[in-house]
C-alpha cells in the first residue's frame, strides 16, 4: 500500500492505493448520528405510530368480521365401577389421534350440518373445527369459531355429544365422558382490538425509525471538518466560521465637492453624496459693499 500526499489550496489530501492504483473506500456508520437523527425527529415517529395503530383501531371496529369461538371437552377414559387399570390409560393415550381423526371425519360433519341445517359445506365447517388433545394428557378439546357465539356454542356441543356416541359405537369402547361443556363467548378471539392496536403502533414507530435512519444514512452532505476527512481523505487546516442574519446599517464615506460623510449600508457602499450648501448672500448696497 503506498501512501500519497497533494498538497493544494491549503488542504492536504490522503489517498490510498491498492496494487494497481485501485481506491480503497470504507464507510462507517455513525451511531451518534442515529441518535441524534432519531431523537430530533422523535415526534414523528409518535405520530406515526399512533396513526397507524388509530387506523388498526378503525379497521377492527368496522371492517373486520368479529369470530367467537367455543369448547367443549371430553375425558378419554371411561371408568364403570371398577378401578382404572393402567392398561385403560395408556391405550387411551395411543388412541388419542384416531379420536381427532374420527371426531372432525365428513360423516360426523355432515351429519352435524344436515341436522342443524347450518348454512355451510362440509370444507367450511372442517376449517371451523379445531380439534386437539393437549399432551400428556387423556382429554379431547373441541373448539368451535363462528361469527355468531351462539351458533358456535350449540355446533361444539352437538359435535360433541354425537362424537362419543360414534367413537364408542365404531372403537367398541366405552362412552368417553363429557366433563366440560361449551359455553357462549362474550368477547370475540379474532381481531383482539388490544393486541392489533399495540402491533400497529409498534410497526409504525419501527417503520418511521427505519425510514429516519435510512435518510441519515444516505445523506452525503458535508457538515463538519471530520466529515471532510472521513469521506474525501482531506485535513483541514482551518476554518472559517459564517455568521448569518440581516446586515446592519452602518455610517460610510462618499466624496462630493471635496470631502463629505454620508450614510450607507455598509462600509463602502451606498453612500450618499452630501454637498454644502451655498450660504445666502447679503443684497448690495449703492456703494457696493454688503451689508
Amino acid at each position: 500500500m503506498n501512501e500519497k500526499e497533494i498538497q493544494s489550496d491549503g488542504l492536504i489530501l490522503n489517498r490510498n492505493t491498492v496494487g494497481g492504483g485501485a481506491q480503497e473506500e470504507t464507510q462507517e456508520i455513525d451511531l451518534l448520528l442515529l441518535f441524534n437523527a432519531l431523537r430530533r425527529h422523535i415526534l414523528i415517529i409518535i405520530a406515526v405510530a399512533l396513526l397507524f395503530a388509530l387506523g388498526a383501531g378503525i379497521v377492527c371496529q368496522f371492517f373486520i368480521t368479529p369470530l367467537y369461538t367455543s369448547t367443549a371437552s371430553v375425558y378419554l377414559v371411561s371408568a364403570n365401577d371398577s378401578l382404572l387399570s393402567l392398561t385403560d390409560i395408556q391405550l387411551s393415550a395411543n388412541i388419542a389421534p384416531d379420536y381427532v381423526d374420527i371426531i372432525k371425519s365428513r360423516t360426523l360433519l355432515e351429519h352435524i350440518i344436515e341436522t342443524m341445517q347450518l348454512p355451510y359445506t362440509y370444507e367450511e365447517l372442517y376449517e371451523n373445527v379445531e380439534v386437539v388433545n393437549p399432551a400428556d394428557t387423556h382429554i379431547i378439546k373441541i373448539t368451535v369459531t363462528d361469527p355468531s357465539p351462539k351458533l358456535a356454542k350449540n355446533i361444539a356441543n352437538e359435535l360433541t355429544q354425537y362424537a362419543v356416541e360414534q367413537i364408542s359405537m365404531i372403537m367398541d369402547v366405552s362412552v368417553p365422558n363429557i366433563y366440560d361443556q361449551a359455553i357462549a363467548a362474550k368477547l370475540p378471539s379474532f381481531p383482539s382490538l388490544t393486541k392489533t392496536v399495540v402491533i400497529a403502533f409498534v410497526l409504525g414507530a419501527v417503520l418511521a425509525a427505519g425510514v429516519i435512519v435510512f435518510i441519515a444514512v444516505m445523506d452525503t452532505t458535508v457538515k463538519t471538518a471530520e466529515d471532510i476527512e472521513q469521506r474525501c481523505g482531506m485535513v483541514t487546516l482551518t476554518k472559517v466560521y459564517f455568521e448569518g442574519g440581516k446586515k446592519k446599517k452602518g455610517y460610510g464615506y462618499g466624496y462630493g465637492y471635496g470631502y463629505g460623510y454620508g450614510y450607507g449600508s455598509g462600509s463602502g457602499e451606498g453612500e450618499k453624496k452630501v454637498h454644502k450648501k451655498d450660504k445666502p448672500q447679503a443684497p448690495k448696497t449703492q456703494g457696493g459693499e454688503r451689508k
